[in-house]
């Protein structure tokens, strides 16, 4: 049987390494391939594109609106990233949650997303990307009552734009009470058949 590759974009909004939403984030593409290796003849694998906010030093959106004159933007800091956002097969997010939604580096990657809003409305663009990509949100949050849901809101209105659907969302709360992998593990164990099942959705949905 033909190996098929699919390429998974992981990008990780934390400012720790080893904070609860990295530690779910590492949980969940090590259960990808733990799936990956228990298919027959290997003909399931997975390639990773990894972005961290922090590390990435992105600009702001300045909203200079040149976006809505030709496709792309005048800062050129983001390219590669946009270039794999738009060949992935599939994305997962994952942050903890600030004041209800995300830390400013994710936001910034966010609102750079702006870009596809005007390819949309401002250039005709039906849709910006033609690819569609299922995501993954995987967050964690100190209060043990926050269950992520505003932060999830504002992403769908993004995906409305980018051909993106958000398929699954895990919650890890009450992590200033504790941040065990075994609890990071567990809470991402529910979005895994869905995302698979999206993944396996045409492509030109």
């Amino acid at each position: 049987m033909k190996k098929t590759e699919t390429i998974i974009m992981t990008i990780s909004g934390g400012p720790r390494k080893d904070g609860a939403s990295a530690r779910m984030l590492q949980c969940f593409t090590e259960s990808l391939l733990r799936v990956s290796a228990g298919r027959a003849s290997g003909e399931l694998s997975f390639v990773f594109r990894h972005y961290d906010a922090y590390d990435g030093g992105f600009a702001p959106c300045t909203d200079c609106r040149a976006c809505r004159h030709f496709e792309g933007c005048v800062h050129r800091d983001m390219d590669g990233f946009w270039r794999d956002f738009e060949n992935a097969d599939g994305i997962v997010i994952a942050a903890p949650i600030y004041n209800l939604s995300f830390p400013a580096p994710l936001k910034t990657i966010i609102d750079r997303m702006q870009r596809y809003y005007n390819a949309r409305f401002f250039l005709g663009k039906k849709p910006p990307i033609k690819k569609f990509r299922p995501v993954a949100f995987l967050t964690a949050a100190g209060d043990p009552q926050e269950d992520g849901a505003m932060a999830a809101c504002q992403l769908r209105r993004i995906f409305t734009v980018t051909h993106c659907e958000l398929v699954c969302h895990a919650m890890m709360a009450g992590t200033d009470a504790t941040e065990d992998k075994a609890g990071a593990d567990a809470a991402v164990q529910g979005c895994i058949p869905t995302f698979l099942s999206a993944l396996k959705s045409d492509i030109t949905k």
